[in-house]
């Protein structure tokens, strides 16, 4: 019994050896299984993350391929978090937290910052765009919903085209069985399409619509429009409306009660004295002396109906140079009568009085109101008329192309917005042309009009528009509405319409203030603003 004991003694360390090893072995094939489980999740694509970084959208550009939208704004960053890393990410934001290094090595950590973060295995950058940064022709723009589509302007207009040109970009790296980072694989860059080339090219200049858009809103009008023309062809160089919302933020503006969605440009209003010229150039066209011997008194009686001059100054004898210069009604009244209804439509509708004008697909300028032939039976609607006023309605639009074919000599061009479609290398595929061309006065019949508006520009109403460095002619126009404020005062639109320079006019510009007082005084100043930046940025002086 003695013996047996003793032997079984002698085993025991033989025992806890052999039980030692074969754990010892267990634990080597445990992590050997790991490592080789490791190995395989690197290699298997289904072990691998891709975290986006920065979506973009077909760009929209200026004439001259300046781009209107997706500005470089600042940088967002995606660093693999580790001991080493973290320190390179609190010199750029104070978003890790002290110890997220230690519980969260292997993770990818993502995060803005105006500085780029260099790049390394580790860590990347990628600058983002922002689509409406230089906040500039927002109601042409428009701007796109929580999803990326098109809501209004060229946005909506040009959706697909504007879609089909998206990408995006980001970063893919590969992860573990517990979803971090495997040691030395590192981020790689992924761009699809990311920040494309590919998009829309209007007609605006962005230095004009700059310089229109500053003087506008410099001038404190706080509802209002401002066109700028190319006078050859009725390119649109700037189009601005007041006031404006933000695109990146719209539904702050759902409630404003002075409309901002609303393009000022494109709606139609009463029109006032701007448009005496045009019944000069009916007169003109037929016969009928503009030098004859009127003598305004004030006012003139119609059927019973007294009208009466602007504060119902008397200007006596007048040619069509005096009562252009002092936006005399009596003296257009009289011509209006001895022109005739018939005529004076025609050439209103000729240049482009009640006629819309299609932009694009989904953007369209009022036609307004022209008269018919039957109210104009009535000698005082048709006085009216004659200096602007009843049912007459235009667009801020409408009226620089009737005065861009005044300056053109009697030939008028549809206002046009779009130039070209281009592909990812800025190459055009689709131009677009202006259809609508046609010749609708005499040029010996506009200059006749045109030398009374330059001498209006230098002694008569327009002589608070006239630029220092440029030489013009123009209209000015105080219209009234009909309506009327809280305290019983008619509210009143002004405008000034002209071109520059006068002997070889480039430039149509047209200035609206929905809440005027005195065209001398609300939009003759920004039309000479406008006219002065513009020749002041092309000659540097």
């Amino acid at each position: 019994m003695k013996r047996r004991k003793k032997i079984i003694l002698k085993k025991r360390p033989l025992l806890v050896f052999a039980a030692t090893g074969i754990l010892f072995c267990a634990l080597l094939l445990r992590i050997a299984y790991l490592q080789s489980g490791e190995r395989a999740a690197v290699g298997a694509q289904a072990d691998t993350r891709y975290i986006r970084l920065a979506e973009s959208r077909g760009c929209i550009y200026d004439r001259n391929l300046q781009p209107l939208v997706n500005m470089p704004g600042q940088n967002r960053a995606a660093v693999l978090l580790s001991a080493e890393t973290a320190a390179l990410v609190r010199r750029y934001t104070d978003a890790l937290r002290p110890t997220e290094n230690e519980t969260a090595a292997g993770v990818c950590f993502v995060f803005d910052t105006e500085e780029a973060v260099p790049q390394t295995a580790a860590s990347v950058s990628v600058r983002l765009l922002e689509r409406y940064a230089q906040k500039l022709c927002v109601h042409l723009i428009g701007y796109t919903d929580i999803d990326g589509k098109g809501v209004s302007g060229i946005e909506k207009a040009f959706d697909k085209i504007l879609t089909d040109a998206s990408g995006e970009v980001g970063v893919r790296y590969t992860v573990n069985g517990l979803g971090r980072a495997i040691a030395g694989e590192g981020l790689q860059i992924e761009a699809r399409n990311y920040n494309s080339a590919a998009g829309v090219v209007l007609t605006i200049d962005k230095t004009v619509q700059q310089i229109t858009q500053n003087a506008l809103t410099d001038a404190g009008i706080r509802r209002g429009a401002a066109v700028v023309l190319d006078a050859k062809d009725s390119a649109i160089l700037a189009c601005v409306s007041l006031p404006a919302f933000d695109p990146d933020d719209p539904a702050a503006s759902l409630q404003d009660a002075d409309l901002p969605f609303l393009n000022r440009a494109l709606e139609a209003y009463p029109v006032g004295s701007v448009f005496k010229p045009f019944i000069a150039v009916a007169a003109v066209e037929n016969g009928v002396s503009v030098n004859g011997d009127f003598v305004c008194e004030g006012s003139l009686s119609v059927s019973g109906v007294s009208f009466g001059c602007y504060r119902r100054r008397v200007h006596g004898a007048e040619g069509l140079n005096e009562a252009v210069c002092n936006s005399c009604n009596t003296y257009f009244i009289d011509l209006g009568r001895r022109t005739g209804a018939e005529a004076i439509l025609s050439v209103a509708s000729a240049f482009g009085f009640g006629e819309k004008t299609a932009l694009t697909g989904t953007l369209e300028a009022k036609g307004g109101t022209l008269p018919d032939a039957e109210t104009l039976a009535s000698p005082a609607a048709l006085a009216n008329l004659c200096f602007g006023q009843g049912s007459l309605l235009a667009s801020p639009l409408q009226l620089a192309a009737a005065y861009a074919a005044l300056a053109n000599g009697g030939i008028y061009h549809a206002p046009y917005l779009m130039r070209a479609l281009v592909d990812e290398n800025k190459t055009a595929y689709a131009y677009y042309r202006n259809e609508t061309v046609r010749r609708i006065s005499d040029a010996g019949v506009c200059g006749v009009i045109n030398e009374a508006l330059r001498l209006n520009m230098a002694e008569g109403t327009g002589v608070q528009g006239s630029p220092s460095n440029v030489t013009s002619a123009g209209k000015t126009a105080t219209a009234q509405t009909g309506k009327y404020d809280e305290n019983g005062v008619e509210k009143l639109c002004t405008w000034f319409c002209g071109f520059v320079p006068f002997e070889d006019p480039a430039y149509v510009i047209v200035v609206f203030d929905e809440d005027g007082s005195s065209a001398a005084a609300d939009c003759a100043p920004v039309f000479r603003k406008i006219a002065e930046n513009i020749y002041k940025d092309e000659t540097g002086e």
